[in-house]
């Protein structure tokens, strides 16, 4: 029956060093969530009702990533009125990043509960939409690229714009290059229907990588995702989570990543 084993490869020290960094990354995450949204909201003219009230932070991110999963940041509105190429290629980044990130959940569940749903069709079927997620991100991210590079003079840009979409497009190649190492080492029945994985393990066939290849790629890839989380609070990004905490910033309601598109 088609299946994945979680950590295949990765030695248990390698292991051990995952658990460590992940904490740490959401650490910083979570304390520099908490102190931009606390400078923000005192750095208001008037007070607000937010500022009364006695919010945890598990409060704030619960309130910041309900808006993120809302229609109006999914389907990029603002961008899509503007723009409609920029605003599909946007919701190739937004839908692609989120059905990863529920992905990564779900693999996380399935292995430490051992709950055994990712087995047979449903996990064929599973690392097809995974697939289609990461090349629909990756697509985005390149189109985005190329805007900053050849149109940058035309473009309001940030510091930060193109080293997140470097980090994005680093995240989803290397992990791709993960999947396709995998793939080329354990010739598993119908590539486990990782077609864009099945292409990259063609070329690592062809160069004969071994497993310890593999843990230095891994490494790399789960670098690059934990920089980026913890890197999201201190960056101008942090408005997809902050910017919906308060009805009266409807200006910046519609930001978070659409800031790598504003022009």
């Amino acid at each position: 029956m088609p299946s994945r084993e979680v950590f295949i490869y990765i030695p248990p020290l390698l292991r051990m060093l995952f658990y460590l960094a992940s904490m740490l990354s959401l650490f910083i995450f979570i304390i520099g969530f908490y102190s931009r949204v606390s400078l923000w909201l005192r750095g208001r003219e008037e007070p607000h009702d937010l500022l009364s009230r006695r919010l945890s932070i598990l409060d704030l991110i619960r309130m910041s990533f309900f808006y993120f999963f809302s229609k109006d940041c999914l389907l990029a509105r603002r961008v899509m009125k503007r723009s409609k190429p920029r605003g599909i290629m946007l919701i190739f980044i937004y839908w692609g990043l989120t059905i990863l990130f529920i992905g990564t959940v779900t693999v996380a569940l399935d292995h430490y509960l051992g709950l055994g749903i990712l087995k047979g069709f449903f996990y064929l079927s599973f690392s097809l939409i995974l697939d289609i997620a990461g090349l629909a991100s990756f697509i985005g991210t390149v189109f985005f690229l190329i805007r900053r590079v050849f149109l940058s003079r035309e473009i309001v840009s940030g510091w930060d714009d193109k080293p997140l979409l470097l980090m994005i497009a680093v995240i989803i190649l290397t992990g791709f290059s993960v999947e396709g190492i995998r793939l080329a080492i354990t010739e598993p029945p119908l590539m486990d229907l990782s077609f864009v994985g099945a292409l990259f393990a063609l070329i690592f066939k062809h160069l004969d990588v071994r497993p310890f290849f593999y843990s230095v790629i891994w490494s790399i890839h789960v670098f690059f995702a934990l920089l980026f989380i913890g890197f999201i609070p201190f960056s101008k990004q942090f408005h997809m989570f902050a910017a919906q905490l308060t009805s009266q910033d409807s200006l910046y309601r519609e930001e978070s990543l659409q800031g790598l598109v504003h022009d």
